[in-house]
Order: structure tokens, then sequence, then C-alpha cells
């Protein structure tokens, strides 16, 4: 998951009216699609569709951030056909990481679709991101798109009520342990043989035992799992052992009751000697003997006696080996035959708090696990994963336990006496493996987590940082990686600034726009202005773009945000206009906002509705922006300045351009990004002024306007001048302003 998809918010005003009801009588599939066109062909090629005598119900989203919305209030949703682009170029994968990561939801069917491939390579996203199936828009024919979806709801389904029977069992298993006291073999059997003693009143002459056996072995070497009265020093020790002390006459008795009771899987009593059976043989293979010694024969009273209580104690023999299949179901991975992320957890929340804090969790996950799962096959990567678990058994031998959380991902437990060392966490990076005689090489990442760090959080917390930690390590290229607080703390900033986000942007007056002067380096005059945006969060407190956009672009806020300082803008320029001192003004947007039909037509919209002339609007958009997103910006671009609209080019020289898409863009003006400026300061840096120059001789040959950004002194205005620069922006002119002392500066 990368750290710009750990939260997402729906809309809080969405525009598709649906209900948040569970109905069972139709399947629920969304569609995700800003394409207006395609969303259309998709409903036409799903209407009238049934599946499992039920009907197809369509909604649709034109955005990640109004599908999120929908998918929060449809927790029965089951196909969700996606599209990569939207809102921003990986909007869909955002999407893909919230559905499964933030809201946790594993059995949603993702169909990602794509109308360029390029910008989702198919391995590489069927690697990263968890996804079911991956389809181009121009192979998805309306045969193909009704199979698709018919398979995926019937995985889904089926998947749903796997899901619903798993949660049941865990449900079960929980609540027999809480029911009950006795919950092992041992607990359960040493009451019944105090019971047992009770009822037929057994002295201190004569004992109980009770063993059990797999019925791979003969029967002698059964282990003796309880015991009381003169067998009572035999516990742990085999049959044949506890038999060896009787005498011969009474070995005889014992054996031929033994034999007889296992042949015909009755109970059998023989004067002061009763072998009572005990089968589970369905359930787990397994069969019980408690063989019982009484100082006087039996009567028939205490046979009668034995024989009711016994009914329950074989419902109690098979209640304890179905409820061990079920922990066993719901508790341990069956391909590796090792504990779970749900026997984890609740192995973590049951520990005690001193236990807790003394111990230690590393985290091992395969690199490119899906991958190689995709190319070899489930089988190879089920191998793959058995035989990295024997190579971390002899190469971490002191765990005291190790649970699989995932299927490319296992976890460790240690104390921190014998807490692993890095040196021997390093020696797992790099393994190579015998999988069904292929040698395979794979790399893994490594996190460390000490609970003690963490001791105020929940199991679930617990375990969710470590995964944290582990995605932290891997994207800084860590090996083996540890979690510290810093972590914990940047988590929690980051909630709490995308909530204090959400509240800016419901209440627009904390977002404040101030312009920022453009001047003739000559005679100082002010010839325009760019607004900027500050974030006034309260009256101490005012942060800079660089501390929210971000934030706001990875969760589908920058759109929300530009629309109000273009507004803003806008409103500014017309009360310029009737000042009579209109000047051009402009303003930054993203390439989300010119992929985004929505925003595009409000620009349009307030051109049309306002006194504000086209030519005085600039739209900046940042040189990487334009050049990697080039195809989809450029005709929007061109239509921009149909309109009369210019175009600037933000940061220029920072990022990579190509000269023939650049010479096609039309650009009206060039800013020089500061940097360069700022390099005329050092006599011993000669690299920036042969930038300068070649910039100011590439706009002059595109007829475009070049600006220099972060001019802060008379020196770097006097160079720029000399190399052809007319106008600059920076303190040495004005600092950021506010549209009053924009006004009086102008008047």
């Amino acid at each position: 998951m990368s750290d710009n998809s750990l939260f997402a918010f729906a809309d809080e005003t969405p525009q598709t009216d649906v209900s948040r009801e569970i109905s069972t009588d139709y399947w629920q599939v969304l569609s995700v699609e800003d394409d207006p066109g395609y969303q259309l062909s998709l409903k036409m090629g799903l209407a009238d569709m049934v599946v499992q005598d039920k009907p197809v119900k369509l909604l649709t989203a034109s955005s990640a951030s109004q599908a999120a919305d929908i998918i929060a209030r449809h927790p029965n949703l089951s196909v969700i056909l996606l599209d990569v682009v939207m809102e921003q170029d990986d909007a869909g994968l955002l999407l893909v990481n919230t559905i499964r990561n933030l809201i946790g939801n594993d059995l949603l069917r993702i169909v990602l679709l794509t109308g360029q491939a390029s910008m989702a390579p198919r391995l590489d996203t069927m690697r990263d991101y968890d996804i079911n199936e991956y389809w181009n828009k121009v192979d998805l024919t309306e045969e193909k798109l009704r199979s698709v979806v018919t398979a995926n709801i019937k995985t889904w389904s089926a998947l749903n009520e796997l899901a619903s029977a798993k949660r049941g069992l865990q449900m079960i298993v929980d609540a027999s342990r809480t029911m009950t006291s006795k919950q092992n073999v041992p607990g359960f059997t040493q009451t019944v043989l105090k019971e047992i003693g009770r009822i037929i009143d057994v002295p201190d002459k004569g004992g109980i035992v009770c063993v059990h056996s797999n019925g791979r072995l003969p029967v002698e070497h059964a282990g003796v799992v309880a015991s009381s009265g003169e067998f009572q020093r035999h516990h742990d020790n085999s049959l044949s052992e506890m038999l060896s002390d009787l005498s011969e006459s009474e070995q005889g008795i014992v054996s031929a009751a033994i034999d007889k009771a296992t042949l015909t899987k009755e109970h059998q009593f023989n004067g002061h000697w009763s072998v009572l059976y005990y089968s589970t043989e369905k359930l787990d293979s397994r069969f019980y003997l408690v063989i019982v010694k009484s100082s006087e024969p039996m009567d028939v009273s205490h046979i009668a006696l034995l024989m009711v209580f016994s009914e329950g104690v074989a419902s109690g023999f098979k209640n304890l080996a179905l409820l061990n299949k079920l922990s066993k179901l719901a508790y341990y991975d069956a391909s590796l035959n090792i504990p779970n992320r749900n026997w984890l957890q609740r192995e973590l929340h049951t520990t005690p708090n001193a236990e807790r804090k003394n111990t230690i969790v590393v985290l091992v996950r395969v690199a490119d696990f899906y991958t190689t799962e995709i190319l070899l096959g489930n089988a190879f990567t089920t191998t793959l994963m058995q035989t990295l678990l024997e190579r971390i058994y002899c190469q971490l031998p002191d765990h005291y336990a190790i649970a699989r959380i995932e299927e490319d991902c296992l976890a460790l437990l240690f104390t921190r006496q014998y807490g692993p060392s890095k040196d021997a966490l390093l020696q797992l990076n790099e393994q190579t493996l015998s999988v069904n005689q292929l040698v395979h090489k794979t790399n893994t990442h490594v996190a460390v987590l000490d609970l003690d760090l963490i001791s105020k959080n929940n199991s679930d917390q617990a375990l969710r940082l470590a995964e944290a930690t582990l995605h932290k390590g891997r994207q800084r290229g860590e090996a083996v990686s540890y979690y510290d607080d810093s972590l914990l703390y940047a988590l929690e900033s980051r909630y709490i600034l995308l909530k204090d986000l959400h509240d800016a942007i419901a209440d627009p007056s904390q977002l404040k726009v101030y312009y920022q002067p453009k001047c003739d380096m000559q005679t100082g005059q002010i010839v325009g202005a760019e607004a900027l945006l500050r974030w006034q969060k309260d009256s101490k407190t005012q942060l800079m773009p660089a501390d929210f956009i971000p934030l706001a672009e990875a969760s589908g806020l920058v759109s929300k945000i530009d629309y109000l300082v273009m507004k803003t803008v806008f409103a500014d320029m017309e009360s310029l206009h009737q000042a009579g001192l209109s000047i051009p003004i402009s303003f930054n947007i993203s390439s989300a906002d010119l992929s985004n039909p929505a925003f595009m037509s409000s620009l349009k919209k307030l051109i049309c509705s306002t006194t504000v002339k086209p030519e005085h609007i600039e739209v900046e958009i940042t040189e990487s922006q334009a050049m990697q997103d080039y195809s989809l910006v450029a005709p929007i671009i061109k239509e921009l300045s149909a309109l009369g609209i210019s175009i600037s080019i933000d940061d220029f020289g920072t990022g990579y351009s190509s000269l023939a898409h650049f010479s096609q863009l039309g650009a009206k003006v060039l800013k020089l990004d500061k940097s360069f400026v700022k390099q005329l300061d050092d006599p011993e840096n000669a690299s920036a002024l042969p930038v300068i120059r070649m910039v100011q001789k590439l706009a002059e040959q595109c007829s475009a306007t070049v600006v220099a950004e972060g001019v802060e002194n008379a020196h770097q205005q006097a160079i720029l001048c000399q190399n052809g620069y007319l106008i600059g922006q920076g303190f040495l002119f004005a600092k950021p302003l506010t549209f009053s002392e924009l006004t009086s500066k102008l008047k």
C-alpha cells in the first residue's frame, strides 16, 4: 500500500442518489468510469442481465471519491468495474488500496479497465495491487463483459458464503472456550476421572487412567493423558508402562478387556476392572480408553450409572474433537499447517500485558510473490512458502511462535531475550530455494516491532503498525526496517490533517488566496500576479501548499481546493475590472483538474458568467505534469488556448521536456524555476547561467514570455536583465499580498 492511499474520503454531498438498504433480491455491480460514453456502453452491455435467477443492478460513479462513498453505503457490492485513469492518473489504483487496506474489504471483486495500458502495465499492476481481473477496454466485447461479470458475481457469492461460515466458526470456537474451562483433552479427561471416581466411590485403593490413541500404532503405545489414585504416577507414560506395574493376572484381565473394547467399540466390565471406550474417529481418527480399577467388583447400579454418564463423556470427547477441528479451520493455515492471522491477533490479545511488553514481532514478506504466482501457479508458490518456512525454522530457531498473516507474509514472535540480531535477519533477505527441483531465487523484506513501544495499542493495531513498518521499509529500499514512534505519529498527524482539511473545504474561510505580483524588472511596475493558496488553520498557524496539497491529491480533494481558488480569483478579477485595474492573474491547476470534466466545465462557466476577459487568465501547470501526461493534457490545453486563456509552464527547467511536445503545447508563459535564480548568488556555480540563457532563447523562439521566479536581490535582477529577462517575481519586488493589499499597490 502506498502512503498516498492510507486514507480516502468520499464526497460529503455525493451526486448519486442510492439507498443504504442491503438487498438479496439482486446483485449489485458498481461501474466507476469518468467517460460518459463508455459508462453508457457498460450500462447497455449489462442491461437485463440475470445471474443465478437474480437480476444485476448497476450502480455508477464518475470519480474515485464518489465511488468510495457508494462502497461505504453498499456493503453487499459484489463486483466493481474500475477505470484506472479518472480525476488523476492513478485514481483507480488508489481506490483499490482504499478498498483493500483502509476499508478492509477483501471479498469485493475488482475488475480493472483501462484505455491506456501504459498508465498501469498488466504484470506490474497485478503484482502490486490486489485486483482480480485486468482488461483493456477495446478487448471487452459485450459477450466478454457479461461473462466476466457473471464469473465474478459467482466467485463473490461463494467467497462471501465461505467468509460468513468462517466467521461463524470463530464465534463458535470463542463461545465454546468461554463457556467451558475444560477446553483441552487433559483438562477434560481429568474432570471425567474425578467424576467417575465420585460416581462409583473409588477409595484410595484403586484408580482410574485415561489413554488416547490415533489408531495407527498398537494400543499398548497409547499415551496416558490423565490419571488418578494408584495410577497417578503414570501420567505422561504409555499404556504398556502402566500395565507393566500390574500383576501378571491383572495384566491378562486388563489386556483382554482392552482388546475386546477396541474390537467391539463397546464398554467392558470385568469384576474389579472396567474399560470404557469413546471414539472420535469420524472427527480426528482417535479413540479414548478410560480404565477403572475399583476395590470391589462394581454392582449393577454402578454400571448403570457409568453407562448413563458415559453418554455425556462421549459427547464431551466429540465436542472436544469438534472444537479442535473448528479451531484449526478458524485459526490455522491449511497449506502450511501453522497458525494464521486470526490466531496471531487472538494470541496478542490474550497475552498478559507484562509478557506482551516483552514480545518482539518480526514480519517476513516475500518479494514479487504475486508475480511468481501468476507466472508459475499457486501450487508453486505454496511449495515456495513451505520451503521458506523450513529455512526460517533453521535460521531463526529462537522464535516461540510463527503464523501466516497473508499469502506472502509470515509473522514470528520472540521474547526480547532471544530476539534476532539484524545480521540474522539480513540473512533472510536473499534466499535460494529448491522448489519442485527448480532453483528459485527470491528476496524478502523484514520488519521488526517491539510491542513495548506500542503498549497502549490493541493487537490489531499492533499488527497494522508492523505491516506499515514493513511497507515503509520497502519504499525506502531497506532489507530490514524497525518500527519507531515517528511512524505512528506520522499516521496520526496525517489522519488529523486530512480531517481538518475536510472541515476547511466545508468552511472555505480558512483557505486564503494571496497574490504574488509579477513585475517589470526595469521599472518595478506590476504587470500581473499569481494566485497562491494559504491554509489559515487558526490565528497562529498558517500552512503552505506543500504541507497539505500532496495529501489533498492523494485523497481526491485537490480538485475541490483548486475550484475554490479559481472561483476566488474570478471574483477578485471582477472587482479589479470594476475599479479599472485589470491585470493578468494566473492560478495553478493539476493534471487531474484538466482531466476532470466537472472542473473544466466550471472553468468555462465562470468565463461565460463573469466580466473577466479570457486574455487576463493564465492557467499554470508544472513542466513535469505537462510532459508526463502529454497525450491527456495537450488537447485540453489547446482547447483552453482557443478560448483565449494563456497557458503557463511552471517550474520550467526542473523536469524533462520533449521539445517536440513542448513546441506543440502553445504555452504563452515560461516560468524559470527559482532554483536557477538562487544559484546566481554562488560565484563558484556557473551551471545556472547557461540554463537561464537557454530558457530565454527558447521562450523567444516560441513567442512566449519568460518570468523569473524567486528574485530576491538586485544582483540576481541585474544578471537576469542582462540576459534578456523582462519580468520577475519574488521578494525583491513584493511578498505575497492579500487582495486588498494588491488593490492598494495597483492604485
